[in-house]
């Protein structure tokens, strides 16, 4: 499990809950029936109109498996793997590579690694299937992202619309005897329903959207790693020249550094 994401979960609605318990009023009153039907409801009825349904039950898969998920920067690891296949390599030919494509855990360096052992494809060749196939992942990871940022212009709207409503029924009653003292009371139920928009934008919707992109980010350049490896791997380079090109790819802390033989 991912507990940074965790974390920001129960922090965020611990202090939406010691805001509520601050503020010195009964925590039933923001349970607000008609805020919720109105801002959730609408915000799925607007989504429903933008997305498949599908895509959005799926949207429930990615937020388990990408946010709450284990996420770790393999950037380490999968350079000192590659390091050991251009030794494999140097030895038995890229052939050879076919014996250790069971024990690469990264699936794309993995995928890359059969096309470098296949011994057909020439190194153009091999690049070009590979950025294409990153291509694909990030559209697909981008538009997940997009999704969610999408669907959090919402809540904020709807919560809004039920302000407005409130306000409407308020105003209808005004001129009625009592009418003064409803002002109150009427307006702060109303105002619950932007509190609602507001706080599922910003807590929810928002903070996975950038989640997501900044976790494509570092899968793709991650990805590009591992293409620029391969190719070198296909072209037998000189292990020295693929360790240093391999770290210009990470920061200082995260290079492999490795003693001569």
């Amino acid at each position: 499990m991912n507990f940074s994401s965790f974390f920001g979960v129960l922090l965020g609605l611990g202090i939406v809950g010691a805001s509520i318990h601050e503020s010195g009023m009964d925590a039933k009153f923001f349970l607000n029936f008609h805020g919720v039907v109105i801002v959730c409801g609408g915000t799925m009825a607007a989504a429903s109109i933008m997305f498949p349904v599908s895509k959005l039950v799926a949207l429930l898969k990615v937020f388990f498996l990408r946010v709450l998920g284990t996420h770790r920067n393999e950037y380490h690891q999968v350079i000192e793997q590659i390091l050991d296949l251009n030794k494999k390599a140097s030895i038995g030919g890229v052939t050879a590579l076919n014996d250790m494509l069971p024990g690469i855990r990264h699936p794309f360096l993995r995928e890359a690694v059969s096309l470098v052992a296949g011994g057909v494809l020439s190194e153009r060749e091999i690049r070009d299937a590979l950025e294409q196939r990153i291509k694909t992942v990030e559209h697909r990871y981008m538009y997940e992202a997009n999704m969610f940022r999408a669907i959090g212009k919402f809540p904020p709207a709807f919560g809004l619309l039920a302000t407005t409503l409130g306000m409407i029924a308020l105003l209808q009653q005004l001129g009625k005897p009592g009418a003064e003292a409803m002002i109150g009371p009427a307006m702060s139920i109303g105002l619950v329903g932007t509190l609602y928009g507001i706080a599922i934008a910003n807590f929810v919707f928002l903070p996975i959207a950038e989640n997501l992109t900044v976790r494509t980010e570092e899968e793709v350049a991650l990805r590009r790693m591992v293409v620029e490896g391969c190719v070198m791997l296909r072209s037998q380079t000189n292990p020295i020249s693929m360790r240093e090109t391999l770290n210009s790819f990470v920061l200082p802390k995260d290079r492999v550094v490795r003693k001569a033989a």
